[in-house]
């Protein structure tokens, strides 16, 4: 019974150890601010192979990477289609990269948009990258 007690305290210690594969962090992801939004392009059209598949492109103006977390399509009809991309999206600085949004037949697109986030020091105020030190 003893044994029993003491193995199972060494794997709860385990459990809890220092793993090489985790990165302490000083950065949040935080949402873009309106100025920030501002230096970001986007673009939408339909690629040649499919007339219901819309590219979303993304181009990242800011000076650390960007983390896009999905896409919102208005059809001229009045409804929706919003797609997550998974993976994120990531858009590195001075970098563009498409995602897709399925379903969206060519010229039914009234408008849309798309979620990205950057990452921040907590009181900083400029996007930077996480991996920097």
């Amino acid at each position: 019974m003893l044994w029993l007690v003491c193995t199972q305290l060494l794997c709860i210690t385990c459990a809890q150890a220092w793993t090489p594969f985790e990165r302490k962090t000083l950065y949040e992801e935080v949402e873009l601010s309106a100025s920030e939004a501002k230096k970001v392009q986007y673009a939408a059209g339909w690629s040649t192979q499919s007339d219901t598949e819309l590219l979303v492109e993304v181009k990242n103006n800011l000076p650390g990477p960007l983390a896009c977390h999905g896409a919102t399509v208005h059809l001229l009809s009045g409804s929706t289609v919003s797609k997550s991309f998974i993976p994120r999206l990531y858009v590195p600085s001075a970098a563009s990269r498409q995602g897709a949004v399925g379903g969206v037949k060519k010229g039914q697109m009234k408008d849309f948009s798309v979620t990205c986030h950057c990452w921040k020091k907590p009181g900083d105020s400029l996007c930077r990258n996480p991996m920097d030190k």
